[in-house]
């Protein structure tokens, strides 16, 4: 058990004197990874202010000063993934081959591998009606990550001279097919039919990556 576990367990007056410990941005941290440890325990509708001060050792109006309600936490989380996933997308697109192609599945590769490493991030992002719609970081850290996406697929066009018109719905294909494969996998349902799941992350990740495969030239055709 860590620390932070051990300090979860005691009573409450133990975890009001515990709160010092932590320094601002520490606490924040410590909250949002409770957050995200809660979420995949219980699920986002289970999930309580109070039950991650207790899962940090902090006093239940700790998290309230930092996020303001239970809302403000579960947006700064889904923020946070948005960041995460826009981040990974890069990184993959930078590695890949300079051939568009290659780079637009190389994004879309990153998509499942961003919902398949982190299950509950993805539904809180993309399922939960429990965020704050209104939330300017959010919504940019979204429109970041939904940007990667679009740009790599307006350099296929670009590189094969497809029509400009026809981008929103290859956009939507493409989004389509990364967003729906990832939920299938991350809900169960790809288990009895395909043998597909979060058991075996690196099968899921192959069958993404055969998808995108396939994918892939169509998109630029």
């Amino acid at each position: 058990m860590t620390s932070r576990a051990r300090q979860a367990t005691r009573p409450a007056a133990a975890a009001q004197r515990a709160t010092p410990a932590y320094h601002h941005g520490a606490l924040r941290e410590a909250l949002l990874a409770a957050a995200e440890a809660l979420l995949l325990e219980q699920g986002v509708d289970a999930f309580t202010l109070r039950a991650c001060a207790r899962r940090v050792g902090v006093s239940h109006a700790a998290p309230a000063h930092h996020f303001g309600d239970a809302r403000g936490l579960l947006t700064a989380l889904a923020t946070v993934g948005f960041e995460r996933m826009a981040a990974l997308m890069k990184r993959y697109r930078d590695a890949a081959p300079e051939d568009p192609v290659a780079r637009l599945q190389a994004v879309g590769q990153a998509y499942i591998d961003f919902a398949l490493a982190n299950r509950a991030h993805f539904q809180l992002m993309f399922g939960s009606d429990r965020l704050d719609p209104g939330h300017v970081p959010l919504s940019a850290a979204g429109h970041a990550a939904a940007e990667m996406l679009g740009q790599a697929m307006a350099a296929v066009m670009a590189d094969r001279h497809l029509p400009a018109a026809s981008l929103p719905q290859r956009l939507l294909l493409a989004w389509s097919a990364v967003h729906g494969y990832a939920t299938l996998v991350t809900e169960g349902q790809c288990h009895r039919a395909f043998g597909l799941s979060l058991e075996d992350p690196l099968a899921a990740q192959a069958a993404g990556a055969a998808i995108l495969a396939l994918l892939g030239p169509a998109l630029a055709a």
